[in-house]
C-alpha cells in the first residue's frame, strides 16, 4: 500500500509504504504523479528491489493468511489438503495474532477423552 503527502493544493508531493500524519491518502501506484515520485526515489536512492520487497513481506503474509481463511470458509478449499509445514506455519501465526489482539479463545480446543464421562460434551 502506498500512502500520499499532498500539499495545500491537494497536489500529491511525495509516497511512502505506511500512513501516518503527513502520508494520509491512500494512492496507486499506477497512478502517472505517483509513478513519477516512485521513479524519482528509485533512481535518486538507488534502493535495491531486495529491500521494496523484503518491506511489502508481511503485509503479504498477511493478506495470504486472510485469503487462506477465507477460500476455506467459503469451502473452495480444505485447511487439511495443504502442506503440513504450511499449516503449522498458519495455525502458528494465526495464534501469535490472536494472542497479540487480546482475543485467544477462538483458538481453545477442549479435548475429551472418548469413551470416557465427559463423551456427551462432544454431542
Amino acid at each position: 500500500m502506498l500512502y500520499a503527502k499532498v500539499d495545500d493544493k491537494g497536489v500529491i508531493i511525495d509516497v511512502a509504504t505506511s500512513q501516518s500524519d503527513e502520508f494520509k491518502l491512500l494512492v496507486a501506484p499506477n497512478d502517472p504523479t505517483v509513478a513519477r515520485i516512485l521513479e524519482k526515489k528509485f533512481t535518486s536512492s538507488h534502493a535495491s528491489t531486495q529491500k521494496i520487497l523484503e518491506s511489502s513481506d508481511s503485509d503479504m503474509m498477511r493478506i495470504l493468511e486472510d485469503l487462506v481463511d477465507l477460500l476455506t470458509e467459503k469451502r473452495l478449499i480444505q485447511f487439511t489438503e495443504l502442506p503440513l509445514a504450511a499449516q503449522k506455519k498458519l495455525l502458528g501465526r494465526k495464534w501469535v495474532r490472536e494472542v497479540h489482539s487480546g482475543n485467544d479463545e477462538g483458538l481453545m480446543i477442549d479435548h475429551y477423552p472418548i469413551g470416557g464421562d465427559d463423551e456427551d460434551a462432544l454431542i
